[in-house]
Formats: C-alpha cells, structure tokens, sequence
C-alpha cells in the first residue's frame, strides 16, 4: 500500500511538478507533470496521461524502470511544511482497454497511458 503522505501529495488541490526520469542509449531523460494528472489505482499502481513522452516511450520499451520525484510544499514533512518522495517502479504504455478509456475521459488530449507500478517509495523531505 502506497504511504499516506504520498496519497496526500497526489490528492492535494494545489498543483505541484512530478519528474518522471528514465534511461535511454544517450543517458538519462526527464519530463514532468503535474500531481492533480495522476491516477491511483486499487492496486497502488500510478496512471499517468501521456501526450507527449515520445522519447520517454522509447527509453521505457529498451529498460521498463522509471524514477519520480514527488513532492508538494503544502503537505507536512519531517521538520515542518514541506515533504517530498522518490519513488521507483516498473512502467508499461497502456493505448487501449478500460484504463485508457478511463483516462481519455479525464484527458481527451493523450495519446496513451503511462502506468507505474510501484517498487519502492521513500520520503525524503
């Protein structure tokens, strides 16, 4: 089960930049997003909208690991306000099924989803 800062972080009405890194042939590669896209599931998993992340795709079909940052200054933290999580998981591009559908509802503009599946969450702030 995911931690409930993090869920806090997600949920949380003001909006705040997740990076998403992943590793590619030429090194590492970073796009961001915005807390309020992001999509929980009953499984813990993470689905992400995507419209661009072109190279992000391509980096993920040759090495399936990505790493987040997740983090929010409204959200209480170890020493006050402000917390923050690298987060790592498994990723898969999902175009099609109940998910996506789900998702375009939400996001007419994307082209696919990006869903992580959580290996580890850890705070740092």
């Amino acid at each position: 089960m995911l931690n409930e800062k993090l869920l806090s972080i997600l949920a949380h009405p003001v909006d705040g930049a997740i990076s998403i890194v992943t590793n590619g042939t030429d090194g590492p590669h970073l796009v961001n997003t915005w807390n309020s896209y992001i999509t929980v599931t009953s499984e813990d998993k993470l689905l992400i909208p995507a419209s661009g992340f072109v190279k992000t795709q391509r980096n993920l079909s040759l090495n399936n690991d990505a790493t987040l940052s997740i983090a929010s200054r409204e959200i209480e933290g170890y020493r006050g306000k402000g917390t923050g999580f690298i987060v790592k998981g498994t990723t898969r591009f999902i175009t099609s099924g109940e998910e996506f559908d789900h998702m375009k509802e939400k996001f007419s503009w994307i082209r696919a989803v990006l869903e992580v599946t959580v290996v580890s969450a850890k705070q740092m702030l």
